[in-house]
Formats: C-alpha cells, structure tokens, sequence
C-alpha cells in the first residue's frame, strides 16, 4: 500500500509514521510533504497513490486548498488537533478524521474503516472515490465563445487549447476554430480539469489531447508542439519543465 503523508510538524509526522510500521507490514511511505505547496506539486506530478493522510492547518493554509489546485483521487484519512473542521474533511475524500495525539487503536479502525468500504463498493474504492469527485468536481463542461457577431457552446472535450493576445483571451478547437472568450486565462484556469489541461506559460493552455510531441530547448526549457498548430513557439520554462513532463505521464 502506497502512502503519502501531508504534515508539517515533524513529531506528529514521526509518530505517524511509526504507529504504521507497527500496524501494517505492507505500507510504504513514498512521500512526506509539510505545506499545500509541496503536496501540490507532488499530486500533479505522481500518480495515484493508495492512501493519503492529511493535517488540516498547514504552515501556508488549509490542507483543503489542495483540493482546488490538484485531483485527489484516493481516500484521505484526515488528523488534527481540532475538530471543528470535521464536516469540511468528510466533503472531500476523507474516510476518517482522527484527532491529535493520534492513538494505535484509533488508526487501526480507520484501516477496518478503509477495508469495509473496500469490500461494500463493487468496483475499487479508488475508482468510486474518483467517480465522486469528477460528479463535485465544479469544473465546467463547456464555455460560451464568441465568433464574429454569434456566440457558441463549446463542450470542452473539443477543446484544443487557451490562449491569450493583446489582452483578449481565445480558445482553439479541434477544427481549428478560433473563438474569443470573456475571461481572462486565470480564470479559465481555474474551471479546469488540472488532470486534462496545463498551463504551459504566460500565454497557452493546452489540452493533452492537443499536445502533438515536445523537445528539449535552450536552457532546459522545453518546446511544445500542439495541434491545430499556432503561429508561434510555445515553450515551458525551466522551472516548469519537470512538472509539465510528471504531468504527461499521468
């Protein structure tokens, strides 16, 4: 079983991490983050893994801020040393929420929790839990575009990419179709399955499907390729590159 553990106090993570060497033979830790930010990043760039623990208040925010800005697609058993926030962990993909110091006994019946649920779903929990989300998720499923003096829905499995100039903002379809949108990118960004689109720079965001082939470039940059092709370079900063490549592979 493969878990990761968003904490940021190192004797709260410690414990943790003891209490499961001694309840379970099976379990590998395969990442340790201590903010939103690094587990963020590390949820983008990895794939599913089988269980997540997760503390609520974190150095730079609330863990449910994770949620909004990365797909969690496995169960999550929620610790903290307050309770008010029981209601928001059970919204999300919480299966338990146990308080701190947390107890042996307490941690082996949310593992009894998790393989109840195993059992009662017919298909993997991984996939019911997935399905939930996709349901809740509130991304959007189409945008309203403009083209000339009429406006279109476009459901956005037909969306290519984003893009902006001169201040306007544009969406590119599998015809090729250019249409205008009322939003700026960041906005757009944010109705957006992180799991189907990238924001590659400044200016793209682009649909796996419309990402053709990339290559390496000047100063471990990365150039992209997408289809319907645009009149310019489209390139992933240095700083970007390792992310976007973890996202490729997902």
């Amino acid at each position: 079983m493969k878990v990761a553990i968003i904490e940021d106090e190192v004797p709260a993570r410690q414990q943790l991490i003891s209490l499961l060497k001694k309840l379970r033979d099976d379990i590998v830790v395969v990442n340790e983050s201590t903010s939103v930010k690094d587990a963020v990043a590390f949820l983008q760039e990895t794939p599913v893994v089988d269980l997540l623990f997760m503390d609520i208040q974190l150095n730079d925010g609330l863990s449910f801020e994770i949620f909004k800005k990365a797909t969690v697609s496995c169960p999550v058993i929620f610790t903290t040393a307050f309770d008010q926030y029981m209601l928001d962990a059970f919204r999300q993909n919480g299966i338990d929420y146990l308080l701190k110091p947390l107890k042996k006994a307490d941690l082996a019946q949310a593992f009894t929790k998790l393989e109840k649920l195993k059992s009662h779903f017919s298909s993997d929990i991984v996939d019911a839990l997935r399905s939930v989300q996709e349901e809740q998720s509130g991304f959007k499923k189409r945008f309203v575009a403009k083209k000339g003096i009429s406006f279109k829905s476009v459901p956005v499995d037909e969306i290519q990419y984003f893009f902006s100039e001169h201040k306007v903002s544009f969406l590119v379809n599998r015809e090729g179709e250019k249409l205008i949108l009322d939003k700026p990118l960041a906005d757009i960004e944010a109705d957006l399955d992180p799991a189907t689109f990238f924001r590659i720079n400044r200016k793209y965001i682009a649909a796996i499907s419309a990402i053709e082939s990339y290559r390496s470039f000047e100063k471990g940059k990365l150039s992209v390729q997408l289809t319907p092709a645009p009149r310019e370079e489209i390139v992933v900063s240095q700083e970007k590159a390792s992310v976007f490549k973890g996202w490729m592979e997902k």
